[in-house]
């Protein structure tokens, strides 16, 4: 079984690995995910370890698999997605469907 210290090590050079190959910044790849270029840093240093939330931020943003990431897979192409059909969709209709998936985990929190 892994320990944390090689699953968070995985997951910095991954992310390190995804962003380059992309061709981004660390401004840039923080901008198209919403983060700080700071937090992307010490993502990929191995200091920090995202949220679920910022891993699924970073692999939308990368138009990759958030399972490479987290190194489930081999593979930045083709792995898990959430729903059935995801694959096929592009990043402003990924964004959208997310956008309503948040804003309906608000509502349900709001009716507690």
């Amino acid at each position: 079984m892994s320990n944390p210290d090689e699953k968070s090590g995985k997951f910095a050079e991954r992310l390190l690995s995804a962003r380059e190959k992309r061709g981004f910044s660390q401004a840039e790849l923080g901008a198209k995910a919403d983060l700080q270029p700071a937090a992307i840093g010490h993502f990929e240093k191995g200091r920090r370890s995202p949220s679920f939330q910022n891993v699924r931020k970073l692999a939308n943003a990368l138009n990759i698999s958030a399972d490479y990431l987290l190194g489930r897979t081999d593979s930045m192409e083709g792995a898990t997605t959430a729903f059935r059909g995801e694959d096929k969709l592009n990043n402003d209709d990924r964004e959208f469907i997310q956008m309503m998936i948040e804003n309906m985990n608000r509502k349900s929190e709001g009716s507690k």
